[in-house]
């Protein structure tokens, strides 16, 4: 199969969090690249392509999070789960997270 990406992407599994139709759900970012992300949603509600969808990532070994809005392209069942392609649309400055 061709490779039809315009960007090379970089696997890594980051945790995250989606907001849904249950409040904030979660979620794994599995790709990334610089227009976009692959993402495993661990919902068992579709969600359409073209949504907007905000998400909350956590990044390794820091207590900061990211905030990133972007458009849901694609939406795959794989089950009990959802795998997504999302191009971004921003990406929020951290934030710091409290302390529990």
């Amino acid at each position: 199969m061709k490779e039809r990406r315009k960007y090379p992407r970089s696997s890594l599994p980051l945790k995250a969090a989606f907001f849904g139709v249950n409040g904030w759900e979660n979620c794994t970012i599995n790709e990334v690249s610089r227009k976009g992300m692959g993402v495993l949603f661990m919902t068992p509600e579709e969600i359409k392509a073209g949504s907007i969808i905000h998400l909350k990532v956590l990044l390794p070994h820091e207590q900061q999070q990211v905030t990133v809005r972007g458009i849901l392209k694609w939406m795959q069942n794989k089950g009990d789960f959802f795998i997504g392609g999302i191009e971004w649309l921003r990406i929020a400055k951290s934030t710091k997270l409290k302390n529990t």
